[in-house]
């Protein structure tokens, strides 16, 4: 298999872009080389952000599941009064338009997280997006945003071009390998191809694998996903 066949059935759609495009001008399977590359561009694989710094440091997923960008919204959610409410969500509209471009990241990531819970889902994904526009350096707006994207029925494709970078990013996080191995999953079923299947069950290992001890509730989700899994290849 070609290796960009084999990025492409792994999930690492940027890596098989960037050798199809390579294959192209080498005139190397030029014809399977031109068809990845219109479906990538159909899908507008570009236009996902590409982080600028690979050393930035890395929030660690909590044993509640959560992540310290994620502390911003609890809060905000625990607020009674309306009025004081309605105020905060002011400031963090204020933050996106005039702050700076980390302080706008977290903003639009806090209002992603707030349209989610209220059951806006296009606003929710949008506002996600924009905080890996203005700060894509963080591995976390990647894969909550692509977490969302796949629980609503966004493309896979697009899908897994955000889990790609969170990975890259944030290398030994069981999350997004669980989120990839899901995603490869659905793959599978939606274009009967086999490599997809083989690739979910080693993303689901090296999630099952990548999992801190503190992290039993993600290990258990992992566990049932993998024997799903399995019964569906006996099947």
């Amino acid at each position: 298999m070609h290796t960009m066949e084999q990025y492409f059935y792994s999930g690492q759609f940027h890596l098989s872009l960037q050798e199809a495009r390579e294959a192209l001008q080498d005139d190397r399977s030029s014809q399977q080389a031109s068809q990845l590359i219109q479906l990538y561009n159909r899908h507008e694989l570009d236009s996902i952000p590409l982080y600028t710094n690979i050393d930035a440091r890395q929030s660690e997923e909590r044993a509640d599941e959560t992540y310290e960008e994620q502390d911003e919204v609890h809060k905000i959610r625990e607020i009674q009064d309306e009025s004081t409410f309605n105020e905060r969500v002011k400031e963090l509209e204020k933050v996106a338009r005039v702050g700076q471009d980390i302080e706008k990241a977290q903003s639009f990531f806090t209002q992603g997280q707030l349209f989610l819970f209220a059951h806006h889902y296009d606003e929710s994904v949008h506002c996600m997006l924009q905080a890996v526009k203005w700060n894509p350096n963080k591995a976390v707006f990647y894969g909550i945003a692509a977490q969302t994207m796949h629980r609503f029925g966004w493309s896979p494709f697009e899908v897994l071009g955000y889990l790609e970078r969170a990975i890259e990013l944030d290398a030994e996080n069981a999350r997004w390998y669980w989120n990839k191995g899901l995603v490869l999953t659905q793959l599978y079923k939606d274009l009967k191809q086999d490599p997809f299947l083989e690739n979910a069950l080693i993303t689901l290992e090296k999630a099952l694998e990548s999992c801190r001890p503190q992290q039993r509730s993600l290990k258990i989700a992992i566990e049932n996903t993998l024997d799903n899994m399995r019964d569906y290849v006996l099947e």
